[in-house]
């Protein structure tokens, strides 16, 4: 199964498919996609994570074809 992902740059994209998909294994929450692209989990507790652009709770259970955001603080100056 195929999920879109947009992430901070400090996930692991070493998995990502030159489509900007990860293959993940059919079931995977969103809990697990995390550890999956190593996204440090204090990230969640502080930033909303997204599924198709809306919140989501960790055990979302994810679809082929799903874009997964991590929601990244803006730097300003």
């Amino acid at each position: 199964m195929k999920v879109e992902f947009h992430g901070p740059g400090v996930c692991d994209f070493s998995k990502m498919n030159p489509d900007g998909t990860i293959d993940v294994p059919e079931g995977t929450t969103v809990k697990q996609f995390i550890k999956i692209v190593k996204l440090p989990i204090i990230w969640t507790k502080v930033f909303p994570f997204l599924v198709n652009y809306e919140k989501v709770p960790l055990n979302t259970v994810l679809k082929d074809g799903d874009i997964v955001s991590a929601f990244s603080p803006s730097g300003g100056g």
